[in-house]
């Protein structure tokens, strides 16, 4: 039986690429919010979520991370790097010189802002709701409407690309958390996340005195940033990210000795590193 696995619709959004990169042969469900898809994780209402948690451009999502301290099911069981490929879609048989609208989701027009400003400095730009959306109501536009979307969206629209890799960086990746409700054991080339916050917050060395059990392990840490906890001025909630698997006794060593000076701490899970980008 095919595990069901959430995912941040509709059908052919960036979310829905890297969830068909993960589980082609499973029954992919999509859902209108961040928010109701890990609520049906949460409820049991499906095995599996793909969910966006950073993008190399915009940073960490706030609303993926904020689930995952107060979750009580779910676990990071795997991730997904999957470039960000912005491309000029329209109706067949359209040239750029026609297009004088321009519609996606406002995160994508942001992207390819130097491309919109020089090839179409007159098109006017319309935000939608996601990619995917903007790229299947072209059935229904003139010739002078084109959107931009991930490669997966025309193919599924049957319509043409005309133009592909039109962001302004090409270095955009986003990466994708598989959630699950169960952890994973050991295995090759695994890291871990976590997040914690400091019983003394205004501790003078507190961050140095939190990072050195790491150090003095040989522990390579892979990211740390910190956002506010919402309590007041000065409490931040630090998230990090290092090689290794929590069952490790290095690990277990490591993270005993970070919680002695903490008031939150949180595994987020530990599992295997993406090996390259989705799809290359």
């Amino acid at each position: 039986m095919p595990k069901t696995v959430a995912y941040l619709g509709p059908e052919g959004t960036y979310t829905d690429e890297a969830c068909y990169f993960y589980a082609p042969d499973e029954e992919r469900i999509p859902f209108a919010s961040l928010g109701l898809v890990m609520s049906a994780l949460e409820e049991g209402k499906v095995d599996e979520a793909v969910v966006p948690i950073e993008n190399s451009l915009g940073g960490t999502v706030i609303e993926v991370v904020d689930y995952l301290i107060s979750s009580r099911n779910a676990h990071i069981k795997g991730e997904i790097l999957l470039p960000i490929d912005h491309c000029l879609i329209t109706r067949p048989g359209v040239h750029l010189s026609d297009i004088k609208v321009v519609k996606s989701k406002q995160e994508a027009l942001t992207q390819c802002r130097e491309f919109l400003s020089t090839e179409l400095r007159f098109a006017e730009q319309i935000p939608t709701t996601s990619t995917a959306s903007a790229v299947t109501n072209l059935k229904e536009a003139d010739d002078r409407t084109a959107a931009i979307g991930p490669r997966r969206s025309a193919e599924l629209a049957n319509l043409p690309i005309l133009i592909q890799g039109i962001q302004d960086r090409q270095n955009n990746v986003t990466r994708f958390a598989v959630l699950s409700s169960n952890g994973n054991t050991p295995a090759d080339s695994d890291k871990t996340s976590i997040a914690f916050d400091f019983d003394r917050p205004d501790a003078p060395g507190l961050v140095f005195g939190g990072l050195s059990p790491f150090a003095d392990r040989e522990i390579n840490l892979l990211k740390i940033e910190s956002r506010p906890t919402g309590k007041g001025m000065g409490n931040y909630i630090f998230l990090l990210d290092f090689e290794g698997h929590i069952d490790e006794p290095h690990v277990k060593e490591a993270i005993a000795e970070l919680t002695k000076h903490t008031a939150t701490f949180k595994v987020f899970g530990s599992y295997p590193r993406a090996r390259g980008l989705a799809g290359r």
